[in-house]
């Protein structure tokens, strides 16, 4: 049940997260813009990093009592995407520079349909395996 659970919301955010991207690009990459502009790191931006450690303590929790042999690709995920996301938050310098040249270019929307096929890959693991 845990590991439905967290495949689900994983699956949710990227493919939600993918689907406004493709839909309004010039909107949403516009904001992103804005956001990696800033010198400093804007508040929002701290409530994904907090939501990322959160669900990853519940992944750990899950692998450690609720243990399931295929659990350990959400615990894996979630522990490493927490682990770049806080790292992003101490190293703001370099990533803004990194992620404004990113969102700024006309193939951004290759990690798009990355994320897309990872939200679908993660809601099938959530639906059949778990």
């Amino acid at each position: 049940m845990w590991f439905k659970v967290l495949g689900a919301v994983i699956a949710v955010a990227l493919l939600s997260k993918a689907t406004i991207a493709l839909a309004a690009p010039r909107y949403f990459y516009a904001a992103r813009r804005r956001q990696y502009s800033a010198v400093s790191v804007p508040r929002k931006l701290f409530v994904g990093p907090c939501l990322v450690v959160a669900h990853a303590i519940a992944a750990w929790y899950a692998t450690l009592f609720h243990y399931r042999p295929s659990g350990w690709i959400v615990t894996g995920f979630l522990t490493l995407l927490a682990i770049l996301s806080v790292d992003h938050l101490f190293r703001w310098r370099r990533h803004r520079r990194v992620m404004l040249k990113v969102v700024s270019s006309s193939k951004v929307w290759h990690v798009d349909c990355l994320l897309m096929a990872l939200g679908f890959g993660f809601a099938a693991l959530a639906v059949a395996v778990y």
